[in-house]
């Protein structure tokens, strides 16, 4: 049995700003960058036996201490980055309902299939996301990975967890 834990990345101003990120390649704030640090000190002493990060910076930046302090460079795996938004990355709520009302209307209810412009629906989210899970627990049988991802992802591992899709 492979043994997952998943950390999701520390602020960045977009988080604060409640902006979609997406696939959005945001650094973290300084806030973020704490946050980062206090995480490499508190699971040093804990390695794990792979260290995995989506390719995203927000998620590389909180990965970077505990490599140094494992003494391991991060695998960056992109199955697990966050989902692709399009045409909404970088708008805040109040801007997407003043510009693209229609849109926010048809995202609110979650559907499955709708996908916005330019973007990845939940089920190809959920498919991407969960086909990583698979493919990395059946070659690291036995081992314990540690995956610093998005909350989009962590998401989609409860939907699957509680069988909600």
């Amino acid at each position: 049995m492979t043994e997952f834990v998943f950390i999701r990345h520390g602020e960045t101003d977009w988080n604060r700003q409640q902006r979609f990120q997406g696939h959005a390649d945001i650094p973290l704030n300084a806030a973020g960058l704490a946050q980062a640090a206090r995480l490499g000190e508190r699971l040093a002493a804990e390695p794990a036996d792979r260290l995995l990060s989506s390719d995203l910076q927000r998620a590389r930046q909180p990965a970077a201490p505990l490599a140094a302090a494992w003494a391991q460079a991060p695998t960056l795996e992109p199955g697990f980055r966050e989902q692709c938004f399009g045409l909404l990355e970088g708008l805040d709520a109040p801007t997407i309902q003043a510009r693209h009302p229609d849109l926010w209307a048809q995202w609110l209810e979650q559907r499955a299939d709708f996908a916005l412009p330019g973007g990845e629906s939940l089920r190809q989210f959920h498919t991407r996301v969960i086909g990583a899970v698979r493919a990395l627990a059946e070659v690291n049988r036995g081992q314990t990975l540690v995956v610093v991802t998005h909350g989009g992802v962590l998401d989609m591992l409860l939907r699957t967890a509680h069988g909600l899709r």
